[in-house]
């Protein structure tokens, strides 16, 4: 995952916070959550963007932006409030491959 890009809240444009969550004695998972009070959403860059609940498997959008070259979801990386767009960043590090979004339409506007 890359550091030196925090991921936004797909729900609030918020900056998550690197997480880390237990699986088993020998595995933890890694994950971003959003900042916002009781906001639920996460990002992991196997899932993308999922909002978890308890004793369920987590459920997530397949139209979420994906890496051409990675195949891996994409986390917004910013938002431009001016022009109403979000940009959205590979996790891979060293991955300059990016897209833009215009806010409330679901219109692409760049390369994905």
């Amino acid at each position: 995952m890359r550091t030196d890009i925090l991921p936004l809240c797909d729900k609030h444009y918020r900056t998550m916070v690197p997480c880390i969550a237990p699986f088993s004695a020998d595995y933890s998972i890694e994950f971003f959550r959003c900042t916002a009070e009781f906001c639920p959403r996460c990002f992991s860059e196997r899932l993308g963007y999922v909002t978890p609940k308890p004793g369920e498997p987590p459920i997530f959008s397949s139209n979420q932006p994906r890496c051409d070259q990675h195949n891996r979801p994409m986390f917004i990386s910013s938002l431009d409030r001016h022009r109403n767009t979000i940009r959205y960043a590979c996790p891979e590090p060293n991955c300059a491959d990016t897209g833009t979004e215009s806010i409330g339409t679901g219109a692409q506007t760049g390369r994905f």
